[in-house]
């Protein structure tokens, strides 16, 4: 079962990540942690199979729950498409495991980090069986890295 005190992030696919925040930031009065590409960035779709995305992305600074943007370059990320990349992002200490038990409620992984085999990597995006939602099962390997992100100059 998911714990909604492991919630840490709202995630929004848009098309112009650079615009998004501009526009997003004075309509809600927040400010944005810089904009990070990750390219290559392994990722793993079940149509796609393990292949390299590049994704650009960043956090608000407020929170606790902070706002993500998210513009990429698989269909995954495309704001138009259903199901997209918006999603509610949880901690986790045990990804595959999490994976595995919100699996076995019927939920549908849609991308990963990595394969199923390969224990999903660091994310892994899933839906349950009514659709309606999408959630990312984030590993707490990568809270050091975001809390930088967070604090770092734009």
């Amino acid at each position: 079962m998911l714990n909604m005190s492991d919630c840490f992030h709202n995630g929004f696919a848009v098309h112009d990540i650079h615009a998004a925040r501009e526009s997003l930031g004075q309509s809600l009065g927040v400010a944005w942690s810089p904009v990070r590409t990750f390219d290559p960035l392994p990722f793993w779709t079940p149509e796609a199979g393990d292949h390299e995305i590049v994704v650009h992305a960043c956090y608000s600074r407020e929170g606790p729950v902070h706002l993500e943007l998210c513009q990429g370059s698989s269909p995954f990320y495309d704001p138009a498409a259903t199901p997209d990349s918006r999603h509610v992002g949880f901690w986790t200490e045990d990804l595959a495991g999490r994976a595995a038990a919100l699996q076995a409620q019927n939920w549908q992984v849609l991308a990963a980090g990595a394969s199923p085999e390969a224990g999903y990597g660091l994310i892994c995006y899933l839906t349950p069986a009514a659709g309606g939602l999408v959630i990312e099962l984030v590993s707490t390997d990568l809270r050091p890295v975001i809390a930088e992100w967070l604090t770092a100059d734009s």
